[in-house]
């Protein structure tokens, strides 16, 4: 069913402190206001990025074929999940400039909150371009008890977050409903999948043109969720997908199921991967992987194949397609063990270059923190593992990353993140020996979100989410944390920018670049936090008075700095 809007325009163990103003989730945000139409002046600096994007994405080493031209999030817009987004703008000046140079500079964040409020929270934002920007609603990962009304794409005004259009997506009686996934595809399709169905949607109006469902193995149907979503930059652009399992028999909704059903009802069945007609989506072929693999893929191009690497139970995982016999297969002779003792599997590995990078501990984990572990495409044997925590944590410390490191594959940067231990690193991979080498580390930034770099490579700008120092972990049940985004400058860590504290947003995904200097949050209550990062004048007043951490009077001397690796621990 499509539903149209009426309107035309259409995851620490130490708290600090308590935040004193937190009475309630959202009393400490800022208004709740509307944000302005776009700025005809910005026309330009958009039509500059279009420009850029579309030559980035043309040049296959970017891992972009056959995915949209359009800015975007890791894991819905190159295949590698990099995080990287040149062509997207940190900030513009009083005279609408693109990418100017930050250093010296001061920054306000302008923060706007959606009017519509999206049923069964947000899932997944996915652009195709600076006036296509869509949702996935509806698929909660942790289910909430008073929403029964099923998963829905929607499109949304970029500048506003107001609603377009909303479809909701039919599935089968007793469908596990878990995370979901999807990207805008070549030719701006929206291709999305719940559960085993994939679905493809006309990106203006919102109707379901084609839904498919993908055959399982070792187990049912409605027991499986395609989560893992990747495009092959073959000539016809296969759609390559991966399952996450509950054990038969239990009915417990939203990703804790593939945890909470295995004392009960037994092992999850092992994952399928299979291979979509990107036009139709019928099957083109399936296979059985060796085990049950819980994280998501990354893919590239080798030799007129496409390889898939996963995170698997203690080894790593590659699975090849080769779309000349329209086939998949695993190498059972690439199976690098990435784990030390007492660590926990990770999330979806990185590419970077000839090496694959593994982090550890996508699931709570006490003793052992989490380690980057390169591996050499070519080469299994070829190990090399860099552990910025060390390899033990104090009795009592938990660690947890429920998101993928990011990278800047241009650069060989590695970004890592513990959400419970806390702390960032930037980690420089060499490519010729693998060795890794941490650059700055900010132990004070504690994430649950994957990383994105914005912005030409002499001053490239890092963001993700910044939990506020507040922090514990018991308020991770009741979603009662704030947090804001911390912009910092990619080669030195050092803080540009950072946005007030508000109520929580999804944990494990990430701030989200979109077009004109925009970046997009998903709150837990189902609205979208829009945030434009904005220089302070150098004449006059400031453009806007943004309700930020970082104004146009801060001393940045007094902000937390990178420190010398390693970071003091907790």
């Amino acid at each position: 069913m499509i539903e149209k809007s009426h309107i035309c325009i259409h995851r620490p163990v130490v708290a600090v402190a308590i935040f004193a103003a937190a009475v309630s989730l959202f009393l400490t945000a800022p208004p709740a206001n509307a944000a302005p139409p776009a700025n005809p002046s910005r026309q330009e600096a958009i039509n500059a990025e279009v420009a850029c994007i579309t030559a980035y994405a043309a040049d296959p080493a970017n891992n972009y074929v056959n995915y949209a031209p359009a800015i975007g999030a890791p894991e819905v817009t190159d295949a590698v999940h990099s995080g990287l987004q040149p062509c997207a703008s940190f900030a513009d000046d009083s005279s609408g400039k693109k990418n100017i140079h930050h250093v010296g500079r001061k920054y306000q964040v302008a923060q706007y909150l959606s009017p519509t409020v999206y049923p069964g929270q947000i899932q997944m934002i996915i652009q195709g371009g600076p006036d296509a920007a869509f949702l996935i609603g509806g698929a909660p990962g942790t289910p909430i008890p008073s929403y029964t009304g099923g998963p829905y794409v929607a499109r949304f005004n970029p500048t506003t977050g107001a609603q377009i259009w909303r479809t909701s997506l039919p599935l089968a009686p007793g469908q596990w409903v878990a995370a979901p996934s999807g990207a805008v595809v070549k030719g701006g399709w929206v291709v999305v999948v719940i559960g085993p169905t994939v679905y493809k949607l006309n990106p203006k109006t919102g109707a379901i043109v084609a839904s498919v469902q993908q055959p399982v193995f070792g187990g049912a149907a409605i027991d499986a969720n395609f989560d893992g979503f990747a495009v092959s930059p073959d000539a016809n652009g296969t759609i390559l997908l991966k399952s996450q399992n509950r054990s038969a028999g239990c009915t417990i909704q939203g990703n804790q199921a593939m945890s909470m059903c295995v004392a009960q009802f037994g092992p999850q069945p092992v994952t399928t991967v299979v291979a979509v007609d990107p036009v139709t989506l019928k099957n083109i072929t399936a296979i059985a992987l060796n085990q049950a693999v819980i994280a998501r893929p990354t893919v590239v191009s080798n030799k007129g194949n496409t390889d898939m690497y996963l995170a698997g139970s203690a080894q790593g995982v590659r699975v090849t397609w080769n779309p000349k016999t329209k086939t998949l297969s695993q190498d059972l002779a690439w199976t690098p063990p990435y784990l030390l003792p007492g660590q926990n599997p990770g999330d979806a590995p990185v590419p970077v270059g000839d090496w694959v990078v593994f982090n550890n501990n996508a699931f709570p984990t006490q003793g052992v923190p989490i380690c980057a572990v390169a591996v050499r495409m070519t080469n299994a044997a070829d190990i090399h593992r860099l552990c910025p925590w060390g390899t033990t944590l104090p009795a009592g410390v938990t660690s947890n990353a429920p998101a993928s490191f990011s990278s800047d594959p241009q650069k060989s940067l590695i970004f890592m993140q513990d959400l419970l231990v806390g702390g960032v690193f930037a980690v420089h991979l060499d490519q010729a020996s693998g060795e890794m080498v941490a650059k700055w580390s900010r132990p004070d930034w504690r994430t649950s979100d994957y990383f994105t770099a914005v912005g030409p490579s002499s001053h490239r700008v890092l963001s993700s989410q910044y939990m506020n120092p507040n922090f514990n972990v018991g308020q991770v049940s009741n979603n009662s944390w704030t947090e804001g985004v911390l912009w910092v400058d990619e080669a030195t860590g050092k803080t540009l920018a950072q946005s007030a504290y508000t109520g929580p947003t999804q944990l494990g995904w990430m701030v989200l670049p979109s077009y004109a200097g925009r970046f997009y949050s998903m709150t837990t209550n189902g609205t979208i936090n829009i945030y434009v990062p904005q220089a302070c004048a150098t004449k006059g007043k400031p453009r806007v008075p943004a309700p930020s951490i970082t104004t146009c009077s801060t001393d940045y001397a007094a902000l937390p700095q990178p420190v010398a690796y390693p970071a003091p621990r907790p």
